[in-house]
């Protein structure tokens, strides 16, 4: 089994049971089989690029968070928060920021 199939089959599992579905409604809703989506979980089938599309759509994913290896996902979540705490950083004024920086150096100890 490729990592590829076995990275997808992990996302498509996380992201079906964040949203709540069962391995029965995502198919239905996807527009798949009732027993294709365990053999897609485990890697040892794939999906076609338009179902791919529609599943994408109903996980409410970006296609490449599909194909993430598990430290590549936490790599970009943590780059996302990155990216979060920054842009709010941004709206601050000076004396925010000067609180900020107490707030962390007593948290953090550097």
């Amino acid at each position: 089994m490729s990592y590829i199939k076995k990275a997808f089959g992990q996302n498509v599992r996380k992201y079906r049971k964040r949203r709540g579905f069962s391995q029965e409604t995502l198919a239905e809703l996807v527009g798949l089989g009732q027993k294709s989506i365990s053999p897609i979980e485990t890697g040892s089938s794939f999906i076609s690029m338009d179902k791919l599309e529609k599943l994408c759509e109903v996980l409410e994913v970006e296609p490449f968070q599909l194909f993430l290896t598990n430290e590549q996902s936490g790599d970009i979540a943590d780059d996302l928060q990155r990216e979060r705490v920054l842009a709010r950083l941004n709206t601050c004024n000076r004396r925010e920021l000067e609180l900020l920086c107490d707030v962390l150096t007593n948290f953090i100890g550097r």
